[in-house]
């Protein structure tokens, strides 16, 4: 039978529910009091048992995921499991603040800065996961969370699947053959390959960063988006057919988008291409697109610099944005290592700005990569006086 629980019920003897967060036909969210924990947390919970192997599997796969990632902009799992009584139950951060489409009306544009703030950080959030093999599939507005301090998390990966062969719950996400996510940010290859990968989630996010930038549709110039949304409320298809057949509207002829930084707008129009291959091939590479026009075009202090002493001892100082930046020897590396011996991707730097630290994550846990001169098998956060090495090669974040 259904649960739907109500504040001041207790679930599992000891979990006293304080508000219902949100609800779904598959799931339902509370904020709870758990014994054991200084702060609320955040309860979510199958509001069936789970019977059937694809409801499991959704459920299962979330956690896993979840337990997977290590960036500020997921929520941290803390307990999860089968209850006795056939629910699925995950313990996680509870947040303060609002989903972006509550937060935001998509009615008027945002500070240009503002709204390239938010959907950096929504790529930060899911540059973990792309390099982990896992793409998100349903990226949204209800699915990007803006805390009361402005920082951004990336919610539900339930469905999520592996692209790449990497071993998620579920099946690989490639081959799909129905429409998955929302229709309104779904991707041109959902009604022509049929395969997702880390591009299709940099579509999703592109779509509502030039929403947030423009108040319209990429596709519908003639009236604001919560007019077009109305007037589509019950035509998905339309919305299919706009995204793999309609050409985008120039974002600089909306009111107030005039003066658009050109790297920007060049963004933008690369991430909303048709051929999924013509765009940031992931969420990693459309931040470091974001970064650099929040630093040179929109005055965002966000900058560091990464100090680089090579195997020849030559010094090199590198601009580091807010991003994702793989290191290695492969030609698509941010950071290019003069080390033969150096593996294609060594180790990946991952940083959403100040305040936060920069946090290193190896590839492989053989030892190579180190941090002051300790090896490292799991990310580690870079703290002002560290120096840290990929193989031949240190290297050291100054702020």
């Amino acid at each position: 039978m259904a649960l739907d629980l109500k504040p001041g019920d207790l679930y599992a003897g000891n979990i006293r529910v304080l508000d219902v967060l949100g609800s779904g036909s598959f799931a339902r969210v509370y904020k709870v009091e758990v014994p054991g924990y200084e702060r609320p947390l955040a309860l979510k919970l199958t509001r069936e048992p789970v019977s059937a192997g694809e409801e499991a599997q959704r459920a299962l796969r979330e956690i896993t995921i979840l337990r997977s990632l290590t960036n500020p902009h997921v929520c941290r799992p803390y307990d999860s499991g089968l209850r006795p009584d056939g629910h699925i139950y995950l313990l996680m951060d509870f947040l303060e603040g609002q989903p972006l489409d509550r937060w935001h009306d998509f009615g008027s544009p945002l500070h240009p800065a503002q709204a390239v703030t938010i959907v950096h950080q929504a790529c930060l959030g899911l540059a973990e996961a792309h390099a982990k093999g896992i793409v998100h599939r349903d990226i949204k507005p209800e699915n990007i969370f803006v805390e009361t301090s402005g920082h951004i998390r990336v919610l539900d990966f339930g469905l999520a699947r592996s692209f790449d062969g990497t071993p998620v719950v579920g099946q690989n996400a490639t081959n799909v053959h129905m429409v998955v996510g929302t229709p309104h940010y779904s991707q041109p290859e959902q009604l022509q390959t049929r395969v997702l990968s880390p591009a299709s989630d940099v579509y999703s996010l592109a779509t509502i960063l030039y929403e947030l930038l423009s108040g319209h549709s990429p596709f519908h110039a003639h009236a604001p988006l919560p007019q077009v949304k109305e007037e589509l409320s019950d035509k998905p298809m339309l919305w299919l057919k706009a995204h793999a057949q309609d050409p985008v509207q120039p974002i600089r002829a909306h009111p107030g988008c005039e003066n658009l930084p050109d790297a920007l707008v060049l963004g933008i129009e690369r991430a909303l291409a048709k051929d999924p291959s013509k765009r940031p091939p992931d969420a990693g590479a459309f931040a470091n697109i974001l970064g650099y026009v929040l630093h040179r075009d929109l005055g965002v202090p966000v900058a560091a610099t990464l100090k680089i002493l090579h195997p020849d001892d030559t010094l090199e100082d590198r601009l580091l944005l807010p991003g994702s930046y793989r290191i290695g020897s492969g030609a698509r590396c941010e950071v290019k290592l003069r080390d033969d011996a150096a593996m294609r991707i060594h180790a990946v730097v991952d940083w959403s700005g100040i305040p936060h630290a920069p946090r290193l994550r190896p590839v492989t846990g053989d030892g190579s990569v180190k941090v002051n001169d300790d090896p490292i098998v799991r990310p580690v956060e870079l703290g002002p006086d560290d120096e840290f090495s990929v193989g031949r090669t240190r290297m050291a974040v100054v702020f």
